[in-house]
């Protein structure tokens, strides 16, 4: 009997959950009424922990849809899958923090996939500080899938 794992399984994870419900409380409640230092790198560090994992699962989602049409599939191992999620979401959040004209570009993705068409961004290159849990991400994301690649395949 063969079993499957869920794609991006690991973002039901309490972590994760925790990282989301930062970004959410914090741009809706936080940053509204008590604007500053902290409120502008809650938002960061929720972000660099996962845009990492939403990059995996969005892979891992890809993926499985290949398998169902009957496509070949390709195989990524874990260890490169969290390697190059985190360098995708690092060079993507570094950018925003680094150049105005990615601004623009990050808007413009946001608003075709259905977001905000007018979606907050300031450059802030203190929010570099925040990078280091990208890495905390990567380390999560491998720990996690390793587990659940044990246990079944995708």
């Amino acid at each position: 009997m063969r079993t499957t794992r869920i794609p991006g399984l690991f973002l039901c994870h309490p972590a994760p959950i925790v990282a989301a419900a930062v970004i959410l409380v914090n741009d809706l409640v936080v940053k509204p009424h008590w604007p500053g230092v902290v409120s502008g790198k809650l938002s960061g560090l929720g972000i660099c922990f996962l845009l990492p994992l939403v990059v995996a699962a969005a892979w891992e989602w890809g993926a499985w849809l290949l398998e169902r049409l009957r496509l070949p599939r390709p195989v990524v191992p874990p260890h490169l899958l969290a390697l190059l999620s985190c360098l995708l979401a690092a060079s993507y959040y570094a950018a925003l923090e680094l150049s105005p004209a990615w601004i623009e570009v990050h808007r413009t993705l946001i608003a075709a996939l259905g977001g905000a068409r007018h979606a907050a961004v300031t450059r802030d290159l203190t929010d570099l500080g925040c990078l280091p849990l990208v890495p905390l991400a990567g380390v999560f994301l491998l720990r996690r899938t390793t587990v659940s690649s044990r246990s079944g395949s995708l």
